[in-house]
């Protein structure tokens, strides 16, 4: 191929080779922005998730910190744990979401507990509710965004009708709080 041809096929093909001249450079431009700065950042990311996984697993570090921390921890959880005199409103917040669910409240039974050991009673409540499925569904996913201490222990789902869409839910809960200081 003569000179003279390649500056024929260069004047003929001008908007071709200048696709490909961007896009070689658009190639090249991302390799440099990858190793230059993504891959550093990545090796760096992955030495301090690294660091911590093994902080963790091996229990590592300082032993003072991590007790402090617990118990700091420890101290948060136990003053979000409502008073046993709030067990009204904590139930009254639980049928507040089953009605904003289109649920009815049926029927409802409970008996308190104490715990030995600890500052704490136990409410195992018994509810029945009747909805739609997607209400109750609706409310037990809403159950569990409750700020209270509330677990579900649990279910049982039931229909009168094969043609309609009403749903009876049978729950049990237990509602953990504590007692009065005395």
């Amino acid at each position: 191929m003569t000179r003279h041809q390649l500056l024929d096929i260069l004047r003929e093909r001008r908007v071709a080779l200048a696709v490909i001249l961007v896009l070689v450079m658009t190639n090249i431009g991302l390799v440099v922005y990858s190793r230059a700065y993504q891959q550093p950042k990545l090796a760096k990311l992955q030495d301090e998730w690294s660091g911590k996984r093994s902080l963790v697993a091996g229990g590592e570090g300082d032993l003072a910190a991590i007790y402090r921390q617990g118990s700091a921890d420890l101290a948060v959880f136990q003053e979000r744990i409502p008073w046993k005199r709030d067990f009204t409103r904590e139930m009254m917040e639980v049928f507040e979401i089953a009605a904003n669910n289109g649920l009815k409240v049926k029927g409802i039974s409970y008996k308190p507990e104490a715990l030995k050991d600890s500052n704490l009673v136990v409410y195992g409540v018994s509810m029945t509710l009747d909805g739609k499925y997607a209400g109750i569904k609706s409310f037990i996913s809403d159950l569990q965004c409750h700020g209270g201490l509330l677990t579900i222990d649990s279910i049982s789902l039931s229909s009168g009708s094969m043609t309609e869409e009403v749903v009876s839910l049978k729950m049990q809960l237990s509602a953990y709080l504590r007692q009065e200081e005395k």
